[in-house]
């Protein structure tokens, strides 16, 4: 047989497994059952995050006034899942927004970044809070009837001749060799997620997050991965998962995603584990703090994740596919009776 004989076979049989192949038929109801527990588990625009907004202000107001007493003032931004709009309620309750503060200081000023998260803490102190001095941040938590109600994230920068931001690293009482002022780009972050899709496909990019973060609140007590790294782990390998004529299909395209996730185990140094790394920095894991024992954990979560997933595609009853990941997701993952038709565009029907 000629060479271009032969590679005019594969190329044949190559097209016509690729012709024969179907995508899973699946049941287009169970994506209203999909949208339901994603309005459930979103934080809500004008509610929450509107509280939110308020806390933030009364924080920033306070820290300005008493911080101009050091000759010291700020730049305020918001960052993290409030500023990439993927955040989630919280099983706790305990709401929270990261803010970042840029000083206008240059950092020989501070060259022990705990002293100015020293300064932050004790101008925040009141009695309807308390303020803690953790690694990245300084977190200003309110109490109500003794319990978390919210918390603000707060991290601080100080910006180089160049441009580019420090963080201050460290708690209070580290080893010196446990402070730094870490380079860190949190705007590019959170840019560089908004803009992976556009339109409807980020609406399916942001939706499919926030099922993993509900997974991971639901089926992990310890060594639970950062929401970061779930959300750079999705700007990695999602695909938007639509029909032919239009419909999203969450299942679908979370599936897709897992199986990803799953498959990058081992891409590394480490056959055992998965990396996760921050847009351009290639030394930057944010699986890094996961032990081997957790990281294999994470691994049997996902591969359960995957399955459960995978029992929805065929001709299964919508009550079979809602059984299966009710468990996974938790309380908040609709019965039958509370789903809405499906809204993500499109024309209800199987795939």
């Amino acid at each position: 047989m000629s060479v271009e004989r032969a590679i005019g076979t594969v190329l044949v049989g190559a097209f016509i497994w690729a012709f024969s192949r179907q995508r899973p038929r699946i049941n287009a109801d169970l994506q209203g059952l999909f949208e339901c527990f994603h309005d459930a588990i979103k934080l809500d625009e004008n509610d929450e995050r509107r509280k939110l907004r308020e806390k933030r202000e009364v924080i920033l107001s306070t820290l300005k006034r008493r911080l101009a007493t050091q000759s010291l003032s700020f730049e305020a931004f918001d960052q993290g899942s409030y500023a990439m709009r993927t955040g989630v309620v919280p099983k706790d309750g305990n709401y929270d927004i990261d803010v970042g503060l840029i000083f206008d200081c240059p950092r020989e000023r501070f060259p022990d970044p705990v002293t100015l998260k020293c300064l932050v803490r004790d101008a925040l102190v009141a009695n309807n809070r308390t303020v803690k001095i953790r690694r990245a941040c300084v977190t200003v938590e309110y109490i109500r009837q003794g319990m978390p109600d919210y918390h603000v994230d707060l991290a601080l920068y100080i910006r180089q001749a160049d441009g580019r931001l420090r963080l201050a690293k460290g708690r209070e009482f580290s080893e010196p060799q446990h402070r730094e002022w870490e380079w860190s780009a949190p705007r590019e972050l959170t840019q560089y997620v908004l803009a992976k899709f556009a339109g409807d496909d980020q609406a399916q990019f942001r939706r499919c997050i926030r099922y993993l973060k509900r997974w991971r609140d639901e089926n992990f007590c310890t060594g639970a991965p950062y929401s970061i790294a779930l959300t750079l782990a999705a700007a990695s390998w999602f695909e938007p998962r639509r029909t032919g004529d239009g419909a999203y299909v969450d299942v679908e395209a979370l599936h897709f995603l897992v199986n990803r996730m799953r498959s990058n185990f081992g891409n590394d140094w480490n056959f055992s584990r998965l990396a996760v790394r921050l847009p351009g920095s290639a030394k930057t894991d944010l699986m890094k703090r996961l032990t081997d024992p957790q990281m294999l954990a994470l691994k049997e979560q996902l591969r359960s994740l995957e399955l459960a997933l995978e029992t929805c595609f065929g001709d299964v009853a919508i009550s079979n596919s809602a059984a299966s990941l009710a468990p996974l997701f938790g309380s908040d993952f609709p019965s039958l009776r509370d789903a809405p038709p499906s809204t993500a565009g499109g024309n209800a029907s199987r795939i």
